[in-house]
């Protein structure tokens, strides 16, 4: 993207676009899924604040619009280290925490290709960093093949032009990039996906012949469409498909009519604006759409877990697996799961629970011993004569294979023989709650007035779910 080019516009007042990236795909994606108030107080950055610095000061009016107002105090004339106060100040919670300077000549250099300070990178990467607490707001990356992978055009210039065009000078970006979003996938565990107008059966045997010198996402890509449909209608197919909202996806794509088409179909969609790998890979990193809390194993196996999941789906529509129930002593799993949920929580009490108040989660077992990891979490509290359920959320790779069944079951047994109540509340992004209550509506009674949902499960209703999961306990 060169400095000077014109995007897409969400916010008028912004004048540099990797600023406005930033914004625009990230703070305020951030803000679809939460609306508190945050009051950040940062020490250590005071002298490093360049005076009169346009692009700096429209960063922190930015960042307050979207309620994070920042205070810079502090006069060190040197750090590595920065401490950071952020309060929450619609719940009235505060938390610390140290940022590292890390990788300091990596932040200059984006701060030179973007014109956004050193200090102003920070800053993003702060904010980053609370939001990351809360949120994974992407989880896949949807890539073209022409042009955007590979130099050339498939179908027009066949295998060995596109082979002679990756092994020349030209070639070298393509494989750069792709060794980036490789690196994506592996570490952060983002789904990687094609979505080309090309022929399936081709495209597969052309990656297949190809050597992974020149196209390292060999053996790396969780899923393939190829046809000459709308992107936007593909983008809808592979979030299915990877049980995923399409605004956890990044589309990326050289054509800019194609790009103009997801932008309008799909608004959610993350499609940045680029004309050159480099820019592009700028981009990216600006946007923070990377940015993680903590280098995490479970996330690292995501895509192992996902293929696994399917392989057993196919071998059988409700898979047989055990699953196991493990306490959860300060919600600790639990609202890390409540937190990056999408489709499937009931509530959007994520951590405000009572001091009475339980946590569960479960974890699925394959029968050779393999764990998968946590699939669920319930967090209740309990009267003489009420079950409560606070919240209740599934991860999204463990959907339509009984465990929605299973987890309904083992709380109607939890609870028995109290009255048992769910907070609900009715969001564009619970969609799979929406599809489970449709399902199994005989049992599910909803009052709209306390936003709670009464669940009677009558002996009819329990066969019923039964036959819809083969999971069992542990």
């Amino acid at each position: 993207m060169a400095k000077s080019e014109n995007i897409r516009i969400n916010s008028s007042e912004i004048s540099n676009p990797f600023l406005m990236v930033y914004i625009n795909d990230y703070v305020k994606k951030f803000r679809d899924y939460n609306s508190d108030e945050f009051h950040i107080v940062i020490n250590g950055l005071n002298n490093f604040i360049p005076k009169g610095d346009q692009l700096f000061d429209e960063l922190l009016r930015e960042l307050k619009q979207h309620n994070f107002t920042i205070e810079n105090e502090g006069n060190q004339e040197r750090i590595n280290e920065i401490t950071v106060t952020c309060k929450n100040t619609t719940k009235d919670t505060t938390y610390n925490f140290k940022y590292q300077v890390k990788n300091l000549p990596a932040i200059v250099e984006l701060s030179s290709k973007t014109d956004i300070t050193v200090v102003g990178v920070i800053i993003t990467k702060i904010i980053a960093e609370i939001i990351g607490k809360l949120k994974t707001l992407y989880k896949a990356i949807v890539l073209d093949l022409d042009d955007t992978l590979w130099m050339g055009t498939l179908s027009e210039d066949g295998i060995e032009k596109i082979r002679e065009n990756m092994n020349s000078e030209k070639g070298a970006p393509f494989i750069e990039f792709m060794k980036f979003i490789k690196t994506l996938g592996k570490e952060l565990g983002l789904f990687l996906a094609l979505c080309s107008r090309n022929n399936t059966n081709l495209i597969e045997s052309t990656i297949n012949e190809l050597d992974e010198t020149i196209f390292p996402l060999k053996n790396q890509i969780d899923y393939i469409i190829a046809n000459n449909n709308d992107k936007s209608d593909n983008i809808k197919i592979i979030s299915e498909q990877l049980s995923i909202l399409p605004n956890s996806i990044i589309f990326i794509d050289d054509n800019q009519i194609v790009r103009d088409e997801v932008k309008t179909k799909l608004p959610t969609v993350f499609v940045p604006e680029w004309t050159n790998h480099i820019d592009l890979v700028t981009t990216l990193s600006v946007s923070c759409a990377f940015e993680r809390n903590e280098l995490s194993l479970n996330s690292q196996n995501r895509r192992k877990q996902f293929r696994i999941i399917q392989a057993e789906r196919i071998q059988n529509s409700l898979p047989k697996l055990s699953i196991k129930t493990i306490t959860d002593e300060g919600h600790c799993e639990s609202i890390k799961l409540f937190s990056k949920s999408n489709q499937f929580k009931f509530s959007r009490n994520d951590n405000d629970f009572g001091n009475d108040a339980c946590s569960l989660y479960f974890e699925i077992i394959r029968e050779n011993g393999d764990n998968l990891g946590i699939c669920s979490a319930i967090t209740y509290s309990h009267t003489m004569e009420i079950f409560h359920i606070h919240n209740w959320a599934l991860s999204c790779r463990y959907f339509e294979m009984g465990l929605e069944e299973y987890i309904l079951l083992f709380i109607n047994n939890l609870a028995k023989p109290k009255k048992l109540l769910i907070d609900y509340d009715e969001t564009e992004y619970n969609q799979k709650v929406g599809e489970l209550l449709t399902k199994y509506s005989e049992a599910f009674k909803y009052n709209r007035e306390n936003n709670q949902i009464e669940v009677v499960l009558t002996d009819e209703s329990i066969n019923k779910i039964n036959q819809n999961t083969n999971l069992r306990n542990l």
